[in-house]
């Protein structure tokens, strides 16, 4: 139980004194894997690079050799230096803090950066992969609570500040909640843990209290819970940590009908990859469909990266050396899967505006056959080369998910216009607009106008990354091809796209689809 009667100092409330009720609001964020603000503050200040610095297409190279000569990071270490700011990031800042203007409720802010991830530390590949141990999942709630009893002490003394002949009575202790990636896996596990009067939580909320003139059971709940593209893929052992299946072990995704007020999530229409299933809150809650892939919504893309991968497994074959490559059975098999990329609804747009290419590349250096022939080692794949991409899409879901807060009662500051990082070009105003309006119509349980080819073409072509792949590829100084086949998919590929190209998404009741 709370404390019926809080004292200041172990002296007894002056019962003389009036009586104000108040309302303590805590916003808490959860980062995407990988993502970490200040890590990314960190690596930008230590390479002198701003916003217009990394606006070009060489921008990834230079911070990533930047991370590595500053800090000695590099590959998995490095994930949370070498990526941008996310949704979340500028949610916190946004977020209000302090009293109302009635004077009545009181909001506070925590962050805490992404699972994988701890400030100033290299990244951790067994949370970055697996979302479990010290930088799990459940080890970032465990983090929040923490921080709970600071940002309730901190506000009743903003209170008591502002009024110290007032006994105040805390009506209400309130989270709201947001969450990206595997970070909105911890604010659902983080919800669960609010619901259930979690224990830890509570005696966070005592300690918060002790010390201040109040009176009264405060009730405990959640606001509001705003989620960016859910996707807890937890490695269970039992599951030989097999990320693509609907257990998640001890992490709680459930969210029940009195879990909170309201919930809502952006769920990305053009993400497919094997190792990023969607853990959809429907039908029980809101959720809007946006396009863009994983980090298109929920932020943390470089401002401008150049793509060049590979859209098809590269695949060899052993053939004699004066046979042309349009001749081999892997060239054919890698012109074929074409068909099913401009099939499925999460890359049908990208191939239509992109220059898909069947690339095929060889190895020389094989024995004679047999019969004393030369050979060669022939490779094929679908390539996208060169492509350049922006990542201003993502501010649009930053304004989606803020009206959806808004209309739910959170306090947030207007977004800057002349900001550059959060600021919308020109071009996608209007449909920024429209992605507002629809997520008011899925809130609604109401219908309403989808982007047009035309939007959707503009959108393929400038701002949708082509985050399912079969790896990046490698080049010499020549621009010729280097390798690209492993023997093993599950190792060899983690971008790797789902079957048909097609996302699998789990349902609240755990069902696939």
């Amino acid at each position: 139980m709370l404390p019926q009667n809080c004292a200041i100092s172990g002296r007894a409330v002056n019962k003389s004194k009036a009586k104000r009720e108040i309302t303590l609001t805590i916003g808490i964020f959860f980062d995407g894997t990988g993502n970490n603000a200040p890590n990314t503050e960190r690596a930008l200040r230590s390479c002198g690079a701003g916003y217009h610095d990394l606006n070009f297409s060489g921008a990834e190279s230079m911070l990533a050799k930047c991370v590595r000569d500053h800090f000695g990071f590099s590959g998995a270490e490095a994930v949370s230096y070498n990526t941008y700011f996310t949704n979340i990031y500028w949610l916190s800042r946004l977020y209000q803090q302090g009293l109302t203007t009635e004077a009545d409720e009181a909001q506070s802010v925590v962050y805490i950066e992404g699972i994988g991830t701890e400030i100033d530390q290299p990244d951790n590949l067994v949370g970055l992969g697996l979302g479990l141990a010290e930088t799990g999942i459940i080890a970032k709630t465990d983090k929040a609570v923490s921080k709970i009893a600071r940002h309730v002490q901190d506000m009743l003394r903003v209170f008591q500040n502002q009024q110290q002949d007032c006994v105040f009575v805390v009506t209400t202790v309130r989270f709201d909640l947001f969450g990206f990636s595997r970070g909105g896996a911890a604010a659902r596990h983080f919800a669960n843990r609010v619901h259930a009067r979690d224990s830890e939580i509570i005696k966070a909320i005592n300690q918060g209290m002790a010390h201040s003139a109040c009176v009264g059971t405060p009730v405990v709940k959640n606001r509001f819970i705003g989620l960016f593209d859910t996707v807890a893929a937890v490695g269970i052992p039992t599951h030989h940590l097999n990320r693509h299946v609907t257990d998640t072990g001890d992490v709680n995704l459930s969210l029940a009908t009195r879990v909170a007020e309201r919930v809502f999530q952006i769920a990305a229409a053009h993400e497919c990859r094997f190792n990023f299933a969607l853990n959809s809150v429907g039908p029980d809650w809101p959720e809007l469909l946006l396009p863009g892939a994983h980090s298109d919504i929920g932020g943390g893309y470089l401002p401008v990266v150049t793509e060049n991968v590979f859209l098809s497994r590269p695949e060899t074959e052993t053939v004699p050396f004066d046979r042309p490559d349009v001749q081999t059975r892997v060239y054919q098999k890698a012109f074929a899967q074409l068909s099913i990329l401009t099939a499925s609804p999460a890359m049908a747009a990208l191939a239509r505006v992109n220059n898909i290419s069947a690339e095929t590349w060889y190895d020389g250096r094989m024995p004679l056959d047999r019969y004393g022939q030369m050979q060669k080692r022939c490779f094929a794949a679908l390539t996208l080369r060169n492509r350049v991409v922006k990542n201003r899409w993502s501010t649009v879901a930053l304004r989606v998910m803020r009206d959806a807060a808004l209309e739910a009662g959170v306090r947030f500051n207007a977004i800057d216009p002349t900001l550059p990082e959060t600021a919308l070009p020109d071009e996608l105003v209007s449909l920024s607009a429209k992605a507002v309006v629809m997520g008011k119509a899925v809130r609604q349980g109401q219908s309403s106008q989808a982007f047009s080819l035309q939007e959707m073409d503009m959108l393929a072509t400038k701002y949708i990354h082509c985050s399912a792949h079969w790896n990046a590829i490698d080049t010499d100084a020549d621009g010729r091809i280097l390798g690209g086949a492993f023997p093993s998919e599950l190792i060899g590929f983690i971008s790797r796209p789902d079957e048909q190209w097609r996302r699998t998404v789990y349902h609240m009741d755990a069902r696939r689809r």
